[in-house]
């Protein structure tokens, strides 16, 4: 006899022999497979001390500074958004200005739990495209270093968002771009490496995209992997979202012309670099999440934290007993988690429907079940969070004879 463990498995098969009635004569085959691959990480715990500073010049350009280092030129007003709508560019400091005022940024409101969220939202538009900025501290991931037994995530980086809204009555060609002025502490020719893509190499003057561009990319306060000094991390990839296609790394006097919208990769001098986002048609009504983060680690998408990631262990032997088990990355408030059995499958231990547990020493929840097949059969194992999401594991169990 064989038995199988599986956690969080895309597709498993296995076989063994049961004598569990004339229907379940052996041997067996059994699949198992997730709607997508589901693979969890280990999260830990957040420190509650606020490390990044977003400050604003007035308008909705506005800069970094982690622990008082500054991570762009002026602490600020030195990231600045751009759009283009059918070829036309904006420009950042005049179309900010909303009906002859320029508006402030507000206060961002609690996510649908009710959880806090710390940043700010501001708005502007460019012909019919309107355009909504949120800025939003979130806990990062350290970049390209192993984490320890008690360590703890920290609230360093920023995640920003750009939500593109056609409110006119045609559609429109709308593209978008961030720009930054980077300085890194007092360097202001501050110079990035990519340990992913471009190992051992200081980055000067390149395009990064396709297969070159990086989930993370480093800004190095010293032109040095062996002596960086204060090392600052932009984020080019998060999974939810639309991430930015290619990076350009240039100086400020290409970047900071407005009328080129797609300025050169040039030696930095004085550094600066632009994020781009493709071109694409907008329809009346239709909206775009364009999504990217800076400071001091990777950013992270807090509409994570409660995430679900289901396993099954144990043997799928009919009538002998496995174990459904919900790990949950940072439980939200008064999570809780139901689980959903078809017929054929019987539950055995754990209520159906169970608050997660959370530990404060791994930031982690977990919620067990013990169930056992009655039957072969085709069948779908399903765990619904009280937070909307739904996560399935498709089980087959077949005789091969």
């Amino acid at each position: 006899m064989r038995h199988m463990w599986l956690i969080a498995t895309s597709v498993a098969v296995v076989y063994f022999s049961v004598a569990f009635g004339q229907e379940n004569r052996g041997p067996f085959k059994v699949t198992i497979k997730d709607g997508r691959a589901v693979i969890g990480e280990a999260t830990l715990p957040i420190d509650p001390t606020i490390r990044i500073q977003p400050q604003y010049s007035g308008q909705n350009s506005f800069g970094l500074s982690v622990e008082g280092k500054r991570i762009t030129c002026s602490p600020q007003g030195s990231i600045w958004g751009s759009v283009m709508v059918d070829g036309a560019i904006s420009d950042p400091f005049v179309e900010f200005n909303l009906g002859g005022r320029i508006p402030l940024p507000k206060p961002l409101g609690p996510t649908a739990s009710g959880k806090k969220r710390i940043g700010t939202e501001s708005s502007w538009k460019h012909h019919d495209i309107h355009i909504t900025q949120i800025i939003e501290v979130v806990p990062s991931k350290p970049s390209g270093k192993k984490t320890t037994p008690g360590q703890k995530r920290l609230l360093d980086t920023c995640r920003m968002t750009y939500i593109l809204e056609n409110k006119g009555k045609a559609a429109h060609r709308v593209a978008f771009k961030a720009s930054i002025d980077i300085l890194i502490v007092n360097n202001d020719g501050a110079l990035y490496a990519s340990p992913t893509t471009h190992p051992g190499q200081i980055l000067n003057g390149i395009v990064l995209q396709g297969k070159a561009l990086p989930d993370w990319l480093w800004v190095l306060e010293q032109p040095s992997l062996a002596n960086p000094g204060f090392v600052a991390t932009m984020t080019l990839k998060h999974s939810r979202g639309e991430n930015p296609y290619k990076i350009t790394l240039s100086n400020l006097g290409i970047v900071a012309n407005f009328q080129i919208w797609d300025p050169p990769a040039a030696a930095a001098g004085d550094s600066a670099c632009s994020l781009f986002w493709e071109e694409k048609e907008l329809k009346p009504g239709q909206k775009r999440e364009l999504v990217w983060g800076y400071g001091g680690g990777i950013s992270t998408s807090p509409e994570a934290e409660g995430r679900v990631n289901v396993g099954l262990a144990g043997s799928f032997e009919p009538g002998k007993l496995f174990t459904i088990a919900a790990q949950v990355e940072d439980p939200l408030p008064d999570q809780v988690l139901s689980l959903q059995l078809p017929d054929g499958i019987e539950r055995v231990e754990g209520r159906a429907i169970q608050p997660v547990a959370h530990s404060s020493e791994s930031g982690m929840g977990m919620v067990l079940w013990k169930a056992r097949v009655v039957r072969p059969g085709d069948y779908e194992i399903r765990v619904q969070s009280s937070n909307g999401s739904v996560h399935s594991k498709h089980v087959r169990i077949e005789a091969t004879r």
